[in-house]
């Protein structure tokens, strides 16, 4: 019956963080970064834990992780599971872009853009972190978001 079903499908959760979690902690940065995002989002049978995900993502990006990067640069400029810090944010953010990141290219576009996540508004700067997204070697955003950019560099 559907009980039955509910609890192989805890079981076989229950499994695969165990042997996630394992691998996380042999060193394997992507598998911290996917336990990072489980915490994050409540995934895999655990509950959301701003903390762990920060903590998990960090281990990632001291790896030179470049997603866990991007996203630990935004928990630093959002606050998020550690304490606020402009300067971290962006420096790790700089350091996935300096990486070929498209993503943290469009975070830095927008946040200069808008001037949010800590950044002052400043179009120039907004305008160069677009353009530089287009050379990118790691493509790691949707056609959405490049679209978003690729409207600004029109307007401006």
């Amino acid at each position: 019956g559907s009980k039955a079903d509910a609890w192989k499908k805890a079981m076989a959760e229950e499994a695969e963080l165990a042997a996630l979690r394992q691998i996380a902690e042999g060193g394997n940065a992507k598998a911290m970064t996917l336990l990072g995002a489980a915490y994050r989002y409540g995934k895999q049978g655990l509950k959301k834990d701003a903390t762990q995900a920060f903590l998990w993502m960090k281990k990632a990006a001291d790896l030179n992780m470049n997603e866990a990067l991007c996203v630990c640069a935004i928990f630093y400029l959002t606050g998020f599971g550690v304490e606020r810090s402009v300067s971290r944010g962006s420096s790790m953010l700089g350091m996935a872009a300096g990486q070929q990141s498209e993503q943290a290219c469009f975070l830095l576009g927008i946040a200069n853009e808008e001037g949010c996540l800590g950044f002052d508004k400043n179009p120039q700067e907004a305008t160069r972190w677009y353009r530089k997204m287009q050379t990118c070697d790691r493509r790691n955003i949707n056609e959405e978001v490049r679209e978003r950019a690729a409207a600004w560099l029109r307007e401006h």
